[in-house]
């Protein structure tokens, strides 16, 4: 039983780099992009690997704009630009 949650946490952990590193492709693509269209085309992206939660997606964009990979546009709170 200790196993299979061991597996879980380790496959979700995995997922969440996953979430990251397609963001991160993303908007090193595109430089700016909104936050609608990020979050969907991530998960157009994502969903041909595992299907994603919303919620996960969300918090990857925080997590990365935490450690400033990328960040809101000024006078815009649902923009988001790449940096480089």
């Amino acid at each position: 039983m200790a196993e299979s949650s061991d597996v879980l946490k380790a496959v979700d952990e995995d997922r969440k780099y996953v979430i990251q590193a397609t963001i991160v492709r993303i908007m090193k693509a595109r430089k700016t992009m909104k936050n609608q269209a990020l979050s969907k085309r991530s998960f157009q992206q994502i969903s041909q690997r595992f299907a994603p939660k919303i919620p996960d997606i969300k918090k990857a964009i925080e997590t990365l704009l935490e450690k400033e990979y990328i960040e809101r546009v000024d006078g815009s709170k649902d923009t988001f630009a790449y940096v480089a």
